[in-house]
């Protein structure tokens, strides 16, 4: 078996026969970078050959596509599936290794360069990884100064969708002696719905919440120093219930055994002796349910529903495999009937209109403005926010009549994330990245009137966003 010592230099080297093995943790503080190195065969030195797998720490995972190079060289490999790569022909002695992959700008950490000693005619193992979250949170709040022994950030989502909360509310309060207000410091969720606190105190057990609107999230308590990673929940969307019987087209007869799935979730079942079925728990939004049994055709139904739904549904299964007309439900709260005044036209993008568009735009702006929507007007305005503080925001106006006043003006309309209604719509809307959105609907100042009262006077707009982790 090989049997590795470590020299005063830092370097692997190999005390016996065999490979030299390195394991290099890869970070965002990695030394600076060598001279340039010819390569082996450019001045006739035999070659040795460097190995290993690149890891995201932040993923627990291998880090798949990521390009692997030795610094003044021209030697590169690019990581397989499994985050593996094999880099042959290196020059030997003291190289230095770096990494590049797309996930690295996304996380806002640049890859270092960390040195490894290679041998001629041997392999070299380096295994190299991504900083976890709580390393990269230590670096971030480094620069911050000493205050406090507690770093904590994290991503505030919904608890239904998973769908991050940008300009959300975090705030830390720290407790204090008995009958003493709490010291509380806040600050917000960027767009993609993060959050850092840097210099909190931990032997004050720092109570983390977020909030969004009217609703919070629940408390969490950091008892402990250190860097740290905590993602915060709300719900801001209540669940659907989605129930119904599979009944035979002509006879009218139960189907029991009949599977419903929910496409796009994992949801899967199958009819019970009379035919029934229930889906509790469901993200409101649009879902498409398809319908199987044996010896009957399937068939697959649309279904569109608002938060604190209960919908009742009976889908009729033809014996041979015929052509049926498809059940659409559209449900909500108020006016179940309708969505918009029979006649007129559907005002927004479908799941199929997004998807065609969105790679032709670059923000949620240019996304509303691809839905052509009569009378609709999208701008940019500088307003205060509920802290006096100027910022820009996203003014959204339906058959907007402009009667004097300043450019900044706006009546702005109702917006609904998953039927729960945004705090602070203009600037959620300026944040928002439209890759979030899975359809959208504008409705008019009239029939919002109807649907929602006063708060749909300028009209109302709502957005369902692509549930689960998108990724």
């Amino acid at each position: 078996m090989d049997r590795l010592s470590t020299p005063r230099d830092g370097h692997s080297r190999v005390a016996g026969r065999g490979t030299a093995r390195s394991l290099l943790l890869l970070s965002a503080l990695a030394g600076a970078a060598g001279g340039a190195v010819a390569t082996a065969q450019e001045d006739g030195r035999a070659a040795g050959t460097i190995f290993g797998v690149v890891y995201d720490s932040t993923a627990q995972a291998p880090l798949a596509g990521a390009r692997v190079a030795v610094v003044g060289t021209s030697a590169t490999s690019d990581t397989d599936e499994w985050g593996r790569y094999r880099i042959e022909g290196v020059p030997p002695g003291a190289q230095r290794l770096t990494f590049f992959h797309p996930r690295l700008g996304v996380l806002g950490v640049g890859a270092g360069e960390t040195g490894v000693l290679v041998a001629a005619e041997e392999e070299t193992e380096a295994n190299l990884a991504v900083p976890s979250h709580e390393t990269m949170l230590g670096i971030r709040c480094s620069v911050a100064g000493r205050g406090g022994d507690v770093s904590v950030g994290g991503t505030v989502t919904d608890e239904i969708t998973g769908v991050p909360l940008p300009e959300a509310r975090v705030a830390a309060a720290h407790r204090r002696k008995a009958g003493a207000p709490p010291r509380v410091v806040e600050t917000r969720t960027d767009r993609t719905g993060r959050y850092l606190f840097c210099n909190l105190v931990s032997v004050l057990e720092p109570s983390l919440t977020a909030h969004f609107g009217t609703s919070e999230s629940r408390p969490h308590r950091v008892g402990r120093p250190g860097p740290q990673i905590v993602d915060l929940r709300i719900r801001i969307a209540d669940p659907v219930e989605i129930s119904g019987t599979v009944l035979d087209h002509a006879t009218r007869a139960p189907l029991p055994g009949a599977r419903i799935r929910l496409l796009g979730t994992d949801r899967d079942l199958l009819a019970d002796s009379a035919g029934r079925f229930a889906l509790s728990g469901v993200a409101p939004g649009v879902h498409v349910i398809r319908t199987d049994h044996l010896g009957y055709a399937s068939r697959t139904d649309s279904l569109t529903v608002f938060s604190r739904e209960a919908l009742g549904l009976e889908i009729h299964l033809a014996p041979q495999a015929v052509e049926l007309a498809p059940l659409v439900v559209t449900g909500r709260r108020r006016a179940p009937e309708v969505y918009t005044t029979p006649g007129t036209r559907f005002s927004g993008l479908t799941e199929a209109q997004v998807d065609s568009v969105l790679p032709r735009v670059v923000d949620l702006a240019s996304l509303l403005r691809a839905s052509s929507t009569p009378g609709l007007s999208v701008r940019t305005v500088w307003v205060p926010d509920a802290h006096g503080l100027v910022r820009e925001g996203l003014c959204v106006e339906v058959q907007r009549r402009r009667r004097g006043g300043t450019a900044n003006a706006c009546n702005m309309v109702d917006v609904r994330l998953n039927d729960g209604p945004v705090p602070e719509p203009i600037f959620f809307l300026k944040e928002l990245n439209p890759q979030d959105v899975r359809w959208l609907q504008v409705i008019n100042p009239i029939e919002a009137g109807f649907l929602y009262g006063d708060r749909g006077a300028n009209g109302v707009l709502l957005l369902y966003s692509r549930s689960g982790g998108r990724q």
